[in-house]
Formats: structure tokens, C-alpha cells, sequence
């Protein structure tokens, strides 16, 4: 039977999520104050841990906060507390919060980070699911700009992203689409954004204000040796609603196509040919990295 763990720093194994807890004093639940990274395992092993721990100890350093345990500790956490789910294949989520401190801003008085690694059953849709592809809306709630938080460091602050998601859930679609304050496409609430025009793969450059997702970097790596034309350009809501094929990357469902955008669909309705081309190539490669 798939089950959820939870391993706590504070505690030092893994827990049932109902015997977790954390201090209500902890920043990362007060203030958001904490860095985290979502991936899956294959096979029973984390997919993409180095890159997934870079990008961890990246966001880390970039809000201030030392990681004071080592890659191998970190993945020995992760395989344990993996382990303990008796799953096939988990969900991983890491979050580290700058610890528990007095009832400020100032971060100087929190000195213990606290670590939490949750594994839950990997839900991915079938392969109907994915021919079916997403509904997408491109939504009014734009992406905060690099000025006020570095969109390269993968922080709890989700409050824009959880507010574009539910925009576009209330029109009855599945998933967001993110404009930055220029007005050009950034990415998903949880994904980043590839539109497929006259044959070619675009998605939007990192400057436009994106996360670097790592399975972004994996997908374009994985068409040039597909013999696929891939490139990073700035895109606009125009071109992604009238894309010969939209599709989104994320570390747990890799490449799903977007069947519609605003309600409109895109080409037939269903996954395009080079989406499921590159989304099964994709798959063959997860054991490997």
C-alpha cells in the first residue's frame, strides 16, 4: 500500500505525517523564510540529484541561509526516508527553513535550520492522460520581477503562483500561465513554458524571469540530440495561443502537452508529434541522470 513519510531534523528519522510537527516559531512557517526542491525517484533513486541539490544550496545562498549538512547527508536522508514509504517510486519534496527565532524580521536570531524531507506515493497521470494533455489560461497575475525576489532561487514564498493557479482552476482549466511585468510569457505556476512554431521549440530565456528548471535544461539538451530545432527566445501570449503545440516541464511529470490555452485549442486538441516525441525520449532517459 503507497504511503507518506516525513523525516524531521528535530526528530532525526522518518514519521508518519500526522506525528510531524514543527514549532510555530519556525520561520519557514511564519514568514515563508525557507528554500525547497520537488523531485522524483525512478527506479527507486532520486532523478537529477545533483542538479536538484546545486539549485537547493544555490536558493540557500541566495536568501542567506547555510546548509550545514553535506550532499550525502542530504541523500541519505532522502533514500531512508524514500525507503520507509515502501513505494515503488516517491514524490520527494526538500524544504529547509531557517530554523525557529523570536517573532521579527530580522533573520539574525534564527541560528538552527530545520530540514524536512516528505515522500509521498508518485501520482503521474496515464498515457491517455498525457495524449489528453492540460487546459492552460494565460492569467493577469504577473510574475514577481527579479528586483523584488531573484525568480532563480526556489523559495516557499508561492502566494503569487498558488493566486495564478486559482484563477485559472475558477475558469475550469488546469494549469497557469504566468506573464512578467513586461508582458511576455515567464512560466506555469509549477512548470516551465514550450510552444512548438513551424517546427521549431521555443521557451522563454531566463531573463524573462523564470525558475532554470532542470527538467527545462533536460528537455533542450534531449531535442538537439533528437535532431530537434530548440532555442530560447522570449515569447508572447499571441504566439503560445496560436503554437502549432504547447507543452510544460516539470521534475515530476516531465513534458505534458497543453491541449488548450484560454479555451481555445491548440492544433487537434491532443498532444502534438513532437511533444510525445520528446516526452517518450524523455522518459527512456530518467534512469540515466
Amino acid at each position: 500500500m503507497p504511503a507518506s513519510r516525513v523525516f524531521l531534523s528535530t526528530i532525526g528519522r522518518p514519521l508518519d505525517p500526522a506525528d510531524a510537527a514543527v514549532p510555530v516559531l519556525d520561520r519557514g512557517f511564519l514568514f515563508g523564510d525557507a528554500v525547497f526542491e520537488t523531485l522524483r525517484t525512478a527506479g527507486g533513486r532520486p532523478v537529477a540529484w545533483t542538479a536538484h541539490t546545486e539549485r537547493l544550496r544555490r536558493s540557500a545562498a541566495g536568501i542567506g541561509l547555510e546548509l550545514p549538512w553535506s550532499d550525502a547527508e542530504l541523500r541519505a536522508r532522502v533514500d531512508a526516508t524514500h525507503a520507509d514509504t515502501g513505494n515503488a517510486d516517491s514524490l520527494v519534496r526538500i524544504v529547509v527553513t531557517r530554523g525557529v527565532g523570536p517573532l521579527m524580521l530580522d533573520p539574525r536570531r534564527a541560528v538552527t535550520p530545520t530540514l524536512a524531507v516528505l515522500a509521498v506515493p508518485l501520482d503521474l497521470p496515464d498515457e491517455a492522460g498525457y495524449v489528453r494533455g492540460l487546459r492552460a489560461r494565460i492569467v493577469d497575475v504577473t510574475r514577481v520581477p527579479a528586483t523584488a525576489l531573484d525568480p532563480a532561487f526556489k523559495t516557499a514564498n508561492y502566494l503569487p503562483n498558488i493566486q495564478a493557479l486559482r484563477q485559472a482552476l475558477a475558469a475550469g482549466d488546469d494549469e497557469a500561465i504566468l506573464i512578467n511585468p513586461a508582458g511576455v510569457v515567464a512560466e506555469g505556476a509549477t512548470s516551465n513554458v514550450f510552444a512548438v512554431l513551424q517546427g521549431v521549440v521555443y521557451t522563454p530565456p531566463v531573463d524573462t524571469g523564470i525558475l532554470p528548471g532542470i527538467t527545462r535544461a533536460a528537455v533542450l539538451d534531449l531535442a538537439g540530440k533528437l535532431g530537434i530545432s530548440a532555442q530560447e527566445s522570449a515569447l508572447h501570449p499571441f504566439d503560445v495561443r496560436c503554437a502549432d503545440e504547447v507543452f510544460l516541464t516539470s521534475s515530476v511529470r516531465g513534458p505534458i502537452a497543453v491541449t488548450s490555452v484560454d479555451g481555445h485549442p491548440i492544433a487537434a486538441g491532443t498532444e502534438g508529434p513532437l511533444t510525445a516525441r520528446i516526452r517518450r525520449a524523455y522518459a527512456d532517459t530518467l534512469a540515466t541522470f
